[in-house]
């Protein structure tokens, strides 16, 4: 994991410690990870505008109304921060609502034993750190990807879901739907779908990354970091002015 300022977030001070010693566990030891409980940013003004990466723990069914407004408040103060949510109690609530607040990732991590919650905390923020650095560009006048030193051509309605997504992160079907020129009250939301398993089967086979996350009942959001325009005109604009 390759951030220089996290700050590890709990529901009380002394729960932030251990959390802040988990994340020391699994990730390189010159890291600098500084905690915080939810009554210090809720109850204040301080901002999280410093950090990289914010990593929420919800261990609680009521833990989670204030995490939202936490998320959403490091959000607002710091667009490009990287936000975790890491649910370790046992929990069948969708992941939608921290995906809505602003989150990046949000994993559940509810084991007992404390060696395989520490081997999903561990392969869970490995993972998501791959992502945390732009390694695809989307080239919109030429509609085509670039990365990796390959180009894969799309066609004009995958550019403008690309360019919708980098510039929303997350899109409800009937949001994709508009970009896609379809009626938000009558398209057929199968074909919706297969139309965007092809676009990330695409990118997938080219560049071995599925950039295009599936928010189940919801929508897509794309992974963070991984991709961005070449210029960040809208295609709207850019249609407006042509």
């Amino acid at each position: 994991m390759h951030f220089s300022n996290v700050l590890a977030i709990a529901r009380t001070q002394s729960k932030s410690e251990d959390f802040r010693e988990l994340i020391v566990r699994t990730v390189a030891n010159d890291l600098k990870v500084d905690t915080r409980c939810y009554g210090q940013l809720i109850d204040t003004q301080e901002s999280h505008g410093q950090y990289r990466a914010i990593i929420i723990e919800v261990d609680t069914p009521s833990a989670s109304s204030q995490t939202l407004d936490i998320i959403k408040r490091a959000r607002d103060e710091n667009p490009e921060c990287t936000i975790f949510v890491v649910v370790t109690f046992a929990s069948t609530l969708s992941k939608t609502k921290y995906y809505l607040a602003g989150a990046d990732y949000c994993t559940k991590v509810a084991e007992t034993s404390p060696e395989k919650k520490l081997s999903l905390f561990d392969a869970f923020l490995s993972d998501s750190a791959r992502f945390n650095h732009c390694t695809l560009i989307l080239d919109q006048d030429r509609m085509c990807l670039y990365g990796d030193g390959k180009k894969l051509e799309i066609s004009f309605v995958e550019m403008r879901v690309l360019d919708a997504l980098i510039q929303n992160r997350l899109l409800s079907h009937n949001e994709i739907a508009g970009v896609m020129g379809l009626n938000t009250k009558y398209y057929d939301s199968r074909a919706l779908e297969k139309s965007i398993s092809r676009l990330r089967s695409k990118i997938k086979a080219h560049y071995g990354e599925n950039i295009i996350q599936n928010i189940r009942g919801y929508g897509y959001k794309l992974s963070q970091g991984l991709i961005c325009a070449s210029h960040f005109q809208s295609v709207k604009e850019r249609s407006n002015r042509e």
